[in-house]
This record gives structure tokens, C-alpha cells and sequence, in this order.
């Protein structure tokens, strides 16, 4: 008998807003994990009654950003707080120089 790999292929274009047991799943963490996520400022719900928290699908990578860092760097959650802080802002001025680029060129 031949061992196989299962490989799920997660299809998240469709944009829809992850529901917090959704999330908690997807992204294999705790209930207690998410919530140290919202209070550190890393995960922002959408604007809707905490009974029913919902979830940007881009806060799948920010889950999966801090469980690396942690675990590969053993940054603790203020530290990891920081690093997306900075990665955020990092991303901005990149659209902003993308922006310079395309106005200096015309």
C-alpha cells in the first residue's frame, strides 16, 4: 500500500467574511488566541455585535504571520504586534512609490 498526501485546497476569493468559529478552524488556533489577536490590535472584527464577530479573509495571514514569528522567533504578542505594524506600513509606501513611478513615467 502507497502512502499519500491529502493535499485541501482552500478557495477564498470570494471575499466573504469569516464568521470566529470559521476562522478559529481555518486557522487552527484557540478561541483564547483569536481574542489575545483582537485585544494586541492585530485583528480588527468588522463592525458588528460581539455575539457574532466577523472576520476579513486578510486576517487569515496576519494569524498565520504571528504564529511564525512566535514559534520561529519566539516573538512574544506586543513584539508580533509591532512587526505587522511595521509590515503594514512598509506595504503602504510601497503603493505610494508604485503611484510616484507611474505619474513620473507618463
Amino acid at each position: 500500500m502507497k502512502k499519500r498526501d491529502i493535499v485541501i485546497i482552500a478557495d477564498y476569493s470570494s471575499r466573504e467574511p469569516l464568521g470566529l468559529e470559521e476562522l478559529i478552524e481555518l486557522s487552527q488556533s484557540s478561541p483564547d488566541f483569536i481574542q489575545e489577536l483582537i485585544e494586541f490590535g492585530i485583528l480588527a472584527p468588522a463592525p458588528t455585535p460581539v455575539t457574532k464577530r466577523e472576520f476579513d479573509v486578510d486576517e487569515l495571514q496576519r494569524i498565520k504571520t504571528v504564529q511564525r514569528l512566535q514559534r520561529d522567533l519566539e516573538i512574544n504578542m506586543a513584539g508580533a504586534a509591532l512587526v505587522l505594524d511595521l509590515l503594514d506600513q512598509l506595504d503602504e509606501m510601497q503603493v505610494k512609490i508604485a503611484l510616484f513611478e507611474k505619474h513620473l513615467m507618463r
